[in-house]
């Protein structure tokens, strides 16, 4: 997969930065494999410098963010492709992100703490709201099952009712 990120010049035109390789490394997790395609440290991005390029070339070279997020910068953003083995599946886990889930590759079953279970498929999509879920890969064959999650962070804690809910992460 070739990955390129626009940018401007000095006299304010559009341009392909040529400060991050085209490249994208696919770093192990244990589910499979993730690839960072963007992050930022701030929201809303600050897009007048290009520290969040700089940034970037840091954050792509690592499989989780600093903090309780994992998935996504704290205060931040960040869009990560996901490659997820044949069989695989997730701890059930909640990360205190707006997670917007476009299916690939393959087929995912989401389930969530409830016992709710969806089947995404090519195309799908899937709102995560800071919710307790797993994901499981069930693509025919034995094939991969490969996912683009464009993230931000929330706010915390989050109170649902007399509940306050946080971050739970297993890995």
């Amino acid at each position: 997969m070739v990955h390129y990120i626009t940018t401007h010049n000095a006299t304010g035109a559009a341009i392909f930065s040529p400060k991050v390789p085209s490249q994208t490394p696919k770093i192990p997790i244990p589910i499979g494999e993730i690839q960072i395609l963007s992050s930022t440290h701030s929201f809303p991005a600050n897009l007048s410098t290009e520290s969040d390029i700089e940034q970037y070339q840091q954050d792509r070279l690592q499989p989780f963010f600093a903090g309780l997020r994992r998935i996504c910068p704290e205060n931040g953003s960040a869009t990560c492709m996901i490659s997820m083995d044949a069989g695989a599946e997730s701890t059930f886990h909640r990360t205190m992100t707006l997670e917007t889930v476009v299916v690939i590759e393959g087929e995912m079953e989401m389930e969530l703490d409830s016992g709710e279970k969806r089947l995404l498929k090519v195309g799908d999509s899937l709102v995560q709201r800071a919710t307790a879920h797993k994901a499981r890969n069930v693509t025919p064959n034995g094939g991969r099952a490969k996912w683009v999650a464009f993230i931000q962070s929330v706010e915390e804690p989050l109170r649902i009712g007399d509940k306050e809910l946080g971050g739970e992460w297993a890995h």
